[in-house]
């Protein structure tokens, strides 16, 4: 008897238990809102017994992540309670749990930890549905149009329908309509009703137009509305979301207040990406710092379970991406400075990293934005494949993330303490950093304390990243004196590297080599030339789009001030570089005998295969190799007494050097 009564105690509280169940629940965001509360995820449980419950320790379960319900949270016979999705430490009510879009398993689970209680699976659902029991603890489920968190559910509907797809958007757009509904569009933003205009074949409309489309079927709940643009061009990308999603009280693209504060997860809203004839969903958010506040904004694309996402977003280059940036480049001379420099910084060698982009006209709710680049954003996405997809760390000064900026003021702080030189090298990828110093010096960057961004493999070398170009100083500006004594000079380390004597070396050599080679006045001018005429039609465009709302220089001006910036700019730097180490300038003549034998490199870089002459510091080792090209090779250098290819050199005045070159049948013949 002892022991029935015994059996019965521990039945109890599971008996009581079973009392509760998972009634309601909604896994999405309804679009114009904030998405909180009853707006966005959340799980409502019902107690059908006649004795009230405390639900302390309950779980709720999604994916093997684990909600554990807080004290003080009863339930009292039939009451609906309501767990909000989200993390606010400040409220019983809120579970840091997320409902997947596309469909899961949810799972009720006794305080014990193991006893499942209740289960109940999901398909994906389109926004402001909610999926539950057709009455109270009833067996049966359905859906609801209209979703009822914390009060008895409606009347529930069977059937969900799948949303249209699109076939062909470029010229009379086709549909596809799914079995047994019917497709009803709008082209005014607003959700197609049972009223719209009804799709029976290709649609005719104007190029340009944003078209909302739905199925919809009598006793169903509504597809997923589906955005595209009609008549678009192939290249074209095109974002379309809810207007009230992208101005207005909840816009994410509020001009009003330059929507600075409007940052984070809660300012993410659902759009549609179209490109070509292909629409995908995906979720949007202002991007950038400074450039939030012009009409012209910065957007980052998320593929996100949440936003319906169904794969990475491909670039040309064949590179796909979870998380992308459309740049906008709004900010005067940003577009030509910022590929100039990505250019510079793949033909000298790629010692620092630059992100892969990929031109777009851009339209947004079915207006044309302009010249846009799509780019991967610059965070542990891409620098993990920078790192063959395998784990990074990440050191950004200007996050909140304080292991982050400790990092770096740890290496501020090694730096100046008098680190050797091999110590400081087995930290951080040496070159790299010395990459950065010159590029920041040379344009001057005024923002150069905050586009600072750095990874490595754990425990591997720090390698430091090249963004964000655009806001130059004039070619005549006291950059060094700026950089070196301002209030953050760990950015970009120009103080600790020129106090150092082995770092500052390294430095001026590297400097030297940049101004002879890819930033030397020709060729820096024919790959501006270039690069203006390649995108001199987009470029003209895009600024006949916005002049009138964003005042700034045509293209031609941009280019201009390119041009003069590579003019002058070599001749100032080493001016003040003289200036602040006391190192003054040499002439060192090269020349290959014979013309196009071969070709002599200077600190890993192309010098010349006939001659060249450089400005250099004296007597600062610079690294000289002669390569021979085909067929050839490397007979001797003169002007200098060195017997191999490859030499240190450090100029103690003005030198004329030769790299002489002999075809290699003659060595094998015994010839001069």
């Amino acid at each position: 008897m002892r022991s029935g009564w015994l059996a019965a105690g521990l039945l109890l509280p599971l008996l009581l238990a079973a009392q509760v169940r998972i009634n309601e629940l909604q896994c999405t965001r309804l679009p114009g809102t904030d998405g909180r509360l009853a707006n966005g995820d959340w799980v409502e449980l019902v107690n059908l017994g006649r004795k009230a419950l405390d639900l302390q320790g309950y779980c709720l379960t999604v994916e093997g992540h684990m909600a554990r319900i807080p004290a003080g949270m009863p339930v009292m016979p039939g009451e609906h309670k309501v767990f909000w999705c989200g993390k606010d430490p400040g409220s019983l009510d809120r579970l840091p749990l997320k409902l997947p879009r596309r469909g899961s398993t949810l799972l009720l689970v006794a305080p014990d930890g193991a006893t499942v209680l209740d289960v109940f699976t999901w398909p994906a659902l389109p926004p402001g549905t909610s999926i539950g029991r057709t009455a109270n603890g009833a067996a049966a489920w359905g859906y609801f149009a209209e979703p009822t968190p914390g009060a008895p559910n409606g009347q529930a509907l069977a059937r969900l329908l799948a949303p249209p797809r699109l076939q062909r958007a470029s010229v009379a757009p086709v549909l596809t309509v799914p079995p047994g509904a019917e497709v009803r569009y709008t082209t005014d933003g607003s959700l197609p009703q049972p009223g719209s205009a009804r799709y029976e074949r290709p649609l005719q409309v104007v190029p340009g137009t944003l078209v909302q489309a739905c199925a919809l079927a009598p006793g169903a709940v509504p597809s997923t509305a589906i955005w595209f643009t009609a008549g678009l061009p192939d290249t074209a990308w095109s974002l379309a979301l809810d207007p009230a999603d992208l101005h207005g009280e909840q816009g994410i693209a509020d001009t009003a207040s330059g929507n600075h504060a409007r940052k984070g997860r809660q300012w993410q809203r659902q759009a549609w990406l179209q490109r070509g004839d292909r629409v995908e969903p995906v979720g949007v958010s202002i991007a950038g710092s400074g450039s939030r506040s012009l009409p012209k904004r910065n957007f980052h694309l998320l593929v996100r379970d949440r936003f319906t996402g169904m794969g990475p977003i491909a670039l040309p280059d064949g590179s796909a991406w979870r998380t992308l940036l459309l740049r906008a480049d709004a900010t005067p001379h940003a577009f030509l400075r910022n590929v100039f420099m990505h250019e510079v910084a793949h033909r000298s060698g790629d010692r620092v990293d630059v992100q892969p982009w990929a031109m777009v006209p851009f339209f947004l709710n079915g207006a044309d934005q302009g010249l846009y680049r799509a780019m991967p954003s610059k965070g542990k996405e891409w620098l993990r494949s920078l790192n063959h997809g395998l784990p990074v760390e990440v050191m950004d000064p200007t996050a909140s993330d304080t292991t982050a900026t400790g990092r770096l003021s740890w290496f501020g702080s090694a730096r100046a303490g008098g680190h050797a030189e091999d110590s400081l090298d087995r930290l951080l990828d040496v070159e790299s950093l010395l990459e950065l110093a010159c590029f920041d010096l040379w344009t001057g960057r005024a923002d150069h304390d905050i586009n600072v961004r750095a990874w490595r493999p754990p425990q591997g070398r720090w390698r430091w990243v090249l963004y964000d170009m655009d806001l130059w100083a004039p070619p005549d500006d006291h950059t060094l004196a700026r950089m070196c004594g301002s209030m953050l000079p760990e950015a970009p380390f120009l103080p600790q590297i020129l106090a150092d004597a082995g770092l500052r070396d390294l430095f001026l050599a590297r400097f030297s080599a940049l101004c002879a080679t890819t930033l030397g006045p020709d060729r820096a001018a024919a790959l501006a030339d270039s690069l203006f005429l390649r995108h001199h039609a987009a470029l003209t465009a895009d600024h006949v789009r916005w002049r009138s709302e964003m005042p700034s220089p045509p293209p031609a001006a941009t280019y201009s001030d390119l041009l003069d910036h590579i003019a002058s700019r070599n001749g100032e730097l080493f001016g003040q570089l003289t200036a602040m180490t006391g190192r003054t300038t040499v002439s060192v003549a090269v020349r290959v005998v014979p013309p196009g034998a071969g070709r002599v490199m200077v600190e890993d870089l192309f010098l010349t295969s006939d001659r060249r002459e450089m400005r250099v510091f004296k007597d600062v080792p610079l690294h000289l190799v002669a390569q021979p090209g085909a067929g050839m090779e490397f007979q001797a250098w003169q002007g200098v007494p060195q017997n191999g290819p490859a030499m240190l050199l450090a100029p103690g005045g003005k030198l004329y050097l030769q790299a002489v070159f002999r075809p290699q049948a003659l060595s094998r013949q015994g010839g001069l």
